[in-house]
């Protein structure tokens, strides 16, 4: 899965982003989940000891081999479902709540709160629901809150970067412009389902805005933005470079 705020790859078992240190919540409910199986079959099992020990001294060694056998099967079933039931009532309660959070974040979308946008359907795990009509403008809200991060991170005056950092905000740039600029053909096994057209306005909204910080900040012309579908990100990561240079 990706961090949602660097975009970075992360692991269930990763407490934090290992790029940026932002919370994993994901990871957070896993171990929640996974905790709490675990205390049930350590519950199960410290049953079925007294029910061995019991067993014992009547001298019924086949009868404690197999209930201990099938509480172990169990335990372990148990663990290994964990993250499955636990995903799933998670998704079930979002896809019950999808009227309210639509509300929600159609209010932040009209009032142009990108970055408010993409915390609410974050942190109320929208993305469980897979026919969410928000897929695509997620990932270009992301994308543009990525964008207006990174620059402020470079024009910050107090903090100093070594040219391999450099390269690699170049590189996250140039990755966020693509994103922004190529919405269908990341989508497009889907199209219609994950950039409908009543989302369209908001995500021309966030291309225009990416245009003029492109043209700003980067020394992007309108000609270097059209192509930018069509342009490799390490071409693109270096005209970011020569632009912030000059």
């Amino acid at each position: 899965m990706k961090c949602p705020n660097c975009g970075g790859q992360m692991g269930l078992e990763d407490a934090v982003c290992p790029y940026c240190n932002t919370p994993n919540a994901m990871a957070a409910k896993h171990q929640s989940d996974m905790a709490h199986f675990r205390q049930e079959y350590q519950r199960t099992q410290a049953d079925v000891m007294q029910k061995t020990s019991f067993m014992q001294r009547h001298g019924s060694w086949l009868i404690v081999l197999s209930v201990l056998l099938v509480a172990l099967i169990g335990g372990i079933v148990l663990q290994a479902c964990a993250w499955d039931i636990g995903h799933s009532i998670r998704t079930r309660n979002v896809e019950r709540g999808m009227v309210e959070a639509s509300q929600v974040m159609d209010s932040y979308l009209e009032a142009g709160d990108y970055g408010k946008f993409l915390g609410y359907y974050d942190a109320n795990n929208i993305s469980l629901d897979y026919e969410n009509p928000y897929q695509g403008l997620r990932s270009a809200a992301n994308a543009y809150v990525n964008l207006i991060r990174d620059i402020s991170t470079l024009n910050d005056p107090n903090r100093t970067y070594s040219p391999e950092h450099l390269a690699s905000v170049y590189g996250y740039l140039a990755e966020d412009l693509n994103r922004i600029f190529t919405l269908e053909e990341q989508f497009t096994y889907n199209t219609d389902k994950y950039l409908p057209a009543d989302k369209r306005v908001y995500i021309e909204d966030i291309r225009d805005r990416s245009t003029a910080i492109a043209k700003a900040y980067f020394g992007l012309t309108d000609e270097q933005i059209r192509d930018i579908p069509n342009m490799s990100t390490k071409r693109l990561a270096k005209l970011i470079e020569e632009g912030i240079a000059s």
